[in-house]
């Protein structure tokens, strides 16, 4: 019983570790018209940032979480909260937020440091 305790905590610990840092600049494009462009930070399952606005403002992501492989977050737009949620798979952001009703997806690529 104890071996099987130990071995689970062990499978345990590196699945945390194999789970990879989003830290840095994301790219992608909504609804192949509009350019997006992520800096995020982490810090263990804390998702910290900034994108920036149609207009051009840098806007602050709050309430940033990463749990395995689920990632969501808040963007402020004119004036309202945008919850956005998805899947991270390797260097790629599946995600999606809610637009009049409607669910809009789009994808991030991790971009290489330079």
């Amino acid at each position: 019983m104890m071996k099987t305790v130990m071995l689970i905590g062990l499978f345990m610990m590196s699945a945390i570790t194999l789970a990879e840092d989003v830290t840095g600049r994301w790219t992608g494009m909504i609804m192949d018209q509009f350019e997006v462009v992520y800096d995020f930070t982490q810090d263990g399952e804390k998702l910290a940032g900034t994108t920036v606005g149609p207009d051009g403002t840098k806007i602050n992501i709050t309430n940033g979480m990463i749990k395995g492989e689920d990632i969501s977050y808040t963007i402020n737009v004119m004036g309202g909260d945008m919850p956005v949620r998805g899947k991270i798979v390797g260097d790629t952001m599946k995600l999606t937020f809610s637009m009049d009703g409607n669910e809009i997806p789009f994808e991030l690529k991790k971009q290489a440091k330079k």
